[in-house]
C-alpha cells in the first residue's frame, strides 16, 4: 500500500527543487543586475575624474604657455632695447646705488648682463620668426624654466621649426609632468604622460582604470564581486584625481601670477628703457656727463632689469614635476617691490 505514496514524494522533492532554481535564478539576476549597476556607476565615475584631469591639464598648460609667451615678449622689446642702449654707455659706474648688491656690479662686461643680453637676442630671433612657429613643448619648457641664466633660450631659438619637448635637453627633457601637461609623451625616460600624472597625484603609475567585462563572468556572484572592485577602484581613481587636480591648480595659479608681475613690472620698465634713451641722446654715452637726477633714473632702469630677470631666471616646476617653492619668494618679493614702484 505504501507504493502509491512514491509518486507523490517525487512531486514534492520535485516542486521544492524547482522552488529552490526559481530562488537562486531569481538572486543571480539581481546579483547580476547589481553588478551591472556598480560598474556603470563606476565608468561614470572614472569618466568623470578622467574628464576633469584633462580640463586642468589643459588649462594648466595654457597659463604656463603664456607665461612662457611673456618671457618671450619682455626679452625681444624692453629689455633687448634696454641692452642696446645700456652697452652703449661707458665708464659706467653703479657702486654709489642703492639696492641689490647685484646693481652694484652690473655693467655691460658683467657676466649677468651678457646673460641677459643674450638671452634677449635669442628671444628677439623666436620673435621675428613668429610664436606660432615654436613647438607647443618649447612654450612650455620656456614657461616653467629660467630662459637666462640655464641658456634655454638657445634651445628655442632652432624651436621655431617645431621642436618638440622630447629634443630639449637636461632638465626640460626629463620631467614628465611637463611632457605629460604637453599632451605628450617623453622619448627619453619612459615615464611620459603617465608619469607625469605619477608625480602630480603622488601615485606609484598612472591611475589606468579598467572598468567592465565583469558582468558577462559564468557567475553572478563573481560578477558581483568583481563589479564592488571596480567601484572600489573608481572611487580611488576620483581621489587621485582630486589630488592631480591641487597640485595643477596649484602650478595654473603661480604660471598666472608670475605672467601678470612681469607684465606689471615691464609697464614701468618701459618708461625706464625711454628715459634712458633720451638721456643718451641728449647727454651722449659718458656715464660722467650725466647728472646726479639723470644716473638716478638709471639706477631705476637697471634696478627694473634685474627684478625682471630674478623672475626670468625662476623655475616654475622643479624637475621631479613639483612646484618649486623658490617661485613662491621671487613671486612675493617681486610684488613688494612692485608695490614701492606704484607707492613712489
Amino acid at each position: 500500500m505504501p507504493l502509491p505514496l512514491i509518486p507523490a514524494i517525487a512531486a514534492g522533492i520535485a516542486a521544492v527543487s524547482a522552488a529552490a532554481g526559481v530562488k537562486k535564478g531569481f538572486e543571480a539576476k539581481k546579483d547580476m543586475d547589481r553588478a551591472k549597476s556598480l560598474n556603470q556607476t563606476s565608468q561614470d565615475i572614472a569618466k568623470e575624474s578622467e574628464e576633469f584631469i584633462d580640463m586642468a591639464r589643459e588649462k594648466t598648460n595654457e597659463a604656463i604657455t603664456e607665461l612662457g609667451q611673456e618671457k618671450i615678449r619682455i626679452l625681444s622689446t624692453s629689455i633687448n632695447e634696454f641692452v642696446q642702449s645700456f652697452e652703449k654707455i661707458k665708464n659706467i659706474n653703479l657702486k654709489n646705488s642703492e639696492g641689490i648688491d647685484e646693481l652694484k656690479n652690473f655693467n655691460p662686461t658683467s657676466e649677468s648682463f651678457k646673460q641677459l643680453k643674450e638671452a634677449s637676442f635669442e628671444a628677439k630671433k623666436v620673435a621675428i620668426n613668429g610664436l606660432a612657429a615654436v613647438g607647443s613643448g618649447a612654450l612650455l619648457a620656456y614657461g616653467t624654466y629660467s630662459v637666462v641664466m640655464s641658456g634655454l633660450g638657445g634651445l628655442i631659438v632652432t624651436a621655431t621649426t617645431g621642436t618638440a619637448l622630447g629634443t630639449l635637453s637636461g632638465v626640460a627633457a626629463t620631467n614628465a609632468t611637463l611632457a605629460w601637461l604637453g599632451g605628450g609623451a617623453l622619448s627619453a625616460g619612459g615615464l611620459g604622460m603617465a608619469g607625469g600624472m605619477a608625480v602630480l597625484g603622488g601615485l606609484v603609475a598612472g591611475p589606468a582604470l579598467a572598468i567592465g567585462g565583469a558582468i558577462f563572468a559564468s557567475q553572478a556572484k563573481t560578477a558581483l564581486n568583481d563589479a564592488y572592485g571596480n567601484y572600489d577602484k573608481a572611487k580611488v581613481f576620483k581621489k587621485q584625481a582630486r589630488n592631480i587636480g591641487i597640485a595643477l591648480k596649484g602650478i595654473f595659479t603661480r604660471a598666472n601670477q608670475l605672467t601678470e608681475l612681469l607684465q606689471k613690472l615691464d609697464v614701468f620698465f618701459v618708461y625706464q628703457v625711454k628715459l634712458l634713451e633720451e638721456i643718451i641722446e641728449s647727454k651722449g654715452v659718458n656715464w660722467e656727463s650725466y647728472s646726479k637726477s639723470e644716473q638716478q633714473e638709471i639706477y631705476k632702469c637697471v634696478q627694473l632689469a634685474q627684478a625682471i630677470k630674478v623672475i626670468l631666471d625662476t623655475s616654475l616646476l622643479k624637475q621631479e614635476g613639483e612646484l618649486d617653492e623658490m617661485s613662491e619668494q621671487v613671486l612675493e618679493n617681486g610684488n613688494q617691490y612692485l608695490t614701492g614702484l606704484m607707492q613712489a
